[in-house]
């Protein structure tokens, strides 16, 4: 396989593992893609790819852009604690807190990764996916 490729986008959230699977996995099926499922120790990873040639394709290139504008892309997941501080800044205006830094206690967590084969400021493939993803992730 080539070397490492691939965009990765971290996100934290208390969002079940299988809601998120099981959602992106139909936002993205009317488009033609399917997906594999593998664990490795105590991480979860949902591979998308439409067909046998573009899997076989990321499994030589690793993640690109080559067939169509599209490629495959991933979720990467696993429970997590998550103790830290944060720094918090408004975005657009559009808050409810006060900017300052805080300190964060969660138990349980998740942490996803979603692997994009581009930035989401350079191909629309991938802003797109990115954006189902959030709104996945948003959904109640």
């Amino acid at each position: 396989m080539a070397e490492w490729t691939g965009v990765m986008y971290g996100f934290y959230t208390n969002k079940p593992l299988e809601d998120v699977f099981s959602s992106m996995a139909a936002k993205v099926k009317p488009d033609g893609y399917q997906h594999q499922r593998n664990s490795v120790r105590d991480e979860e990873f949902l591979l998308f790819y439409k067909d046998e040639e573009m899997l076989n394709y990321h499994l030589e290139n690793g993640y690109n852009l080559d067939i169509g504008g599209e490629g495959c892309f991933c979720i990467e997941a696993k429970s997590a604690t998550l103790n830290g501080a944060a720094t918090l800044f408004e975005f657009e205006n559009d808050s409810d807190f006060e900017p300052y830094d805080i300190n964060l206690r969660f138990n349980h967590i998740y942490y996803y990764v979603l692997i994009l084969p581009d930035f989401i400021d350079s191909a629309d493939f991938c802003q797109k996916i990115y954006n189902l993803f959030v709104n996945v992730l948003e959904e109640n």
